[in-house]
């Protein structure tokens, strides 16, 4: 697995060509907006709920959550790379959004606040090798109905291999490699939370992982 400071410097690097990189991905028919959306509607989120976004990078799922949890709620978006967090900044500014905050901090130790009403993790547990620990503060965090989405990698079943070859090549300036989309977090989901849901699409490649505290 690579290194934080490795991952930092690769989306350091790439910061401001990520949001092309997600278009380029549209090209072979990966629509990461589609499952964005499902992920963020698996929240349940209401007017006036705090969520954190885990991996929030450039702000690509701000406005959507946001048209859930209106002005009343909070957003906390959390990146580990400044880069990343500069460009979701100015589109926090460029929206207007007062309601939303930027945290730089690798997820593994940042401190969640308390309590939450959702956490939304995406495209980052394959970097962090203690993602049990993290979901594990997330069950603790959330509200006796609190909900958990996490929109992931993995090895695809049924995906063609040259298919998924192009994706770790147009995902490779971000450590998009195999040992990325090995990484098994619904085991730990299954332990911390209840009325687990499991979705794939894309082949396999792509899954989406809810849960709920049910305390």
């Amino acid at each position: 697995m690579l290194s934080r400071q490795h991952v930092q410097n690769l989306y350091q690097a790439g910061a401001k060509s990520y949001d092309f990189t997600t278009l380029l991905f549209r090209l072979i028919g990966l629509r990461m907006n589609t499952y964005r959306a499902i992920a963020i509607e698996r929240l349940s989120l209401k007017r006036g709920d705090v969520v954190v976004e885990l991996g929030c990078g450039t702000g690509l799922n701000f406005s959507l959550l946001l048209e859930k949890i209106g002005i009343e709620g909070r957003l906390i978006g959390v990146d580990l790379t400044p880069g990343m967090l500069d460009i979701a900044r100015k589109r926090v500014d460029q929206n207007g959004w007062r309601n939303v905050e930027l945290i730089q901090s690798d997820i593994a130790s940042y401190e969640l606040p308390q309590p939450l009403n959702a956490v939304l993790v995406t495209g980052v547990l394959g970097y962090v090798p203690e993602y049990d620990q993290v979901i594990k503060a997330v069950s603790e965090a959330l509200t006796p109905d609190g909900h958990l989405s996490i929109l992931d990698g993995k090895q695809p079943e049924n995906l063609p291999l040259w298919l998924f070859k192009i994706v770790l090549k147009l995902g490779g300036q971000y450590g998009y490699t195999p040992e990325y989309f090995s990484v098994r977090p619904w085991d730990s989901v299954e332990h911390y939370f209840k009325e687990i849901a499991f979705e794939t699409h894309y082949g396999g490649m792509i899954y989406i992982l809810t849960g709920t505290t049910g305390k």
